[in-house]
C-alpha cells in the first residue's frame, strides 16, 4: 500500500476508535460502571451484580475501557483511572447531554437560550485545565525587571488561575479578585493554599456589570471574559479596566484566539459550546482587540500565543 493509502487507513481507524470509545464510555455511563468504581475498585462480577448485568458483557466493555485509559486493571480488580476521576468531576457525561440540540441549533435561525451564567460556571469549574498556559503569564510579562510589587485587579476572576500564576512569582505582590460570590471563594481558597493569606481582597460582584474598585492597579487582568460579551459590552468593560490602571501599569488580555494548528480541533469546539449556549457569544478577533485597547487609551499591545495545552490562548498586554 502506498504511504497516502495507509495514512487513510490510520485517520479511519482513529476516527471508527474514538467513535467507539466515546460510545462504550457513554454506556458504561448510563449503566451505572462508572458510578459504581466511584467508590472503589472491583471485579467485573461485583460490578456486574451491582448493575443487575452480564458479567461476561462487563468484563468485554470493561477491557475497552481498559484500552483507552478510563478505566485500570489490577489482576482481576478494575479502578476508574485519576484522569478520569478529574475530568469526570463536573461533567460526568462529557458534554453529550449538553450537544443534545446541537442538530436543531444547526438547523434554526432563531436565538439560542441564554445560559451564560450555567455556561460561565461550568467554564470555571474547569479552569485548572488552563494552568499551563497561566504559568507562561509571568514569563511574558518579563516580572524580572519588575521594580514595584504588583498590585492586581483580576477582572471575573473565576478560580484565580491567571492572576494567581503571576503573583506567585512576585512575594510582595497582591491580588483584588473580583467576581460572583463562589469563584471568588474559590480563588481566595487557592490562594490561601499557596501561601498568599493576608495579600487578597475579595470584591462579589458580577464582573459584566460591576462597578470596578479604585486603586493604584499596575496591572489589571481580563481573562476568558470578553467572548461572553457583545462588541459594545467588550469596549465598555476594557475602557473601565484601562481607567483602574496607574500611569506605566499594563492590562493583560486572555482569550480564545486562532493561530496554533494543534489547537484547532480544540477551538473549534470551544467556539461551537460557546455559541450554542451564548446568544452574544463569540471568539474574539484579535485585530478588533487591539483597536478596542488603543481606543480605551492605551499603547498598542503586543500579542502572543501561549503555546500550551490546550493551545487555544492568545495574550494582549497593553502599558498605559
Amino acid at each position: 500500500m502506498s504511504d497516502s493509502q495507509i495514512n487513510t487507513l490510520t485517520l479511519y481507524k482513529n476516527i471508527n476508535n474514538a467513535a467507539a470509545g466515546i460510545s462504550a464510555y457513554q454506556s458504561a455511563r448510563r449503566l451505572g460502571i462508572i458510578d459504581c468504581l466511584r467508590d472503589g475498585q472491583k471485579t467485573a462480577a461485583e460490578i456486574a451484580s451491582a448493575i443487575n448485568a452480564n458479567p461476561r458483557r462487563v468484563a468485554l466493555l470493561l477491557d475497552v475501557l481498559v484500552g483507552l485509559l478510563i478505566v485500570e486493571r489490577y489482576q482481576d480488580d478494575y479502578a476508574l483511572s485519576q484522569m478520569v476521576h478529574l475530568l469526570t468531576a463536573h461533567d460526568i457525561d462529557l458534554g453529550e447531554s449538553r450537544f443534545l440540540k446541537l442538530d436543531n441549533y444547526i438547523q434554526s435561525l432563531d436565538s439560542v437560550e441564554d445560559l451564560r451564567d450555567s455556561y460561565r460556571l461550568r467554564m470555571t469549574s474547569t479552569q485548572w485545565q488552563v494552568s499551563p498556559s497561566a504559568m507562561q503569564i509571568a514569563k511574558f510579562l518579563n516580572l524580572s525587571e519588575q521594580t514595584e510589587a504588583l498590585n492586581i485587579l483580576d477582572i471575573g476572576c473565576g478560580t484565580g488561575v491567571w492572576s494567581l500564576s503571576v503573583a506567585h512569582v512576585d512575594p510582595e505582590s497582591r491580588i483584588t479578585f473580583l467576581d460572583k460570590e463562589d469563584p471568588v471563594r474559590t480563588a481566595v481558597e487557592t490562594a490561601e493554599s499557596i501561601g498568599m493569606e493576608g495579600r487578597i481582597t475579595a470584591i462579589h460582584s458580577d464582573p459584566l456589570a460591576a462597578q470596578l474598585p479604585t486603586g493604584d492597579f499596575n496591572l489589571v487582568i481580563v481573562a476568558n471574559i470578553l467572548h461572553l460579551l457583545t462588541s459594545e459590552e467588550q469596549k465598555g468593560l476594557l475602557l473601565s479596566a484601562a481607567e483602574r490602571l496607574q500611569s506605566g501599569g499594563k492590562l493583560v488580555v486572555v482569550d480564545v484566539f486562532p493561530g496554533q494548528d494543534a489547537g484547532d480541533v480544540s477551538r473549534a469546539l470551544f467556539a461551537l459550546d460557546l455559541e450554542l449556549h451564548v446568544p452574544s457569544g463569540k471568539l474574539v478577533d484579535p485585530i478588533e482587540l487591539k483597536s478596542m485597547i488603543e481606543e480605551a487609551g492605551l499603547q498598542p499591545p503586543r500579542y502572543s500565543h501561549l503555546n500550551e495545552v490546550p493551545h487555544i490562548y492568545g495574550i494582549m498586554v497593553a502599558q498605559k
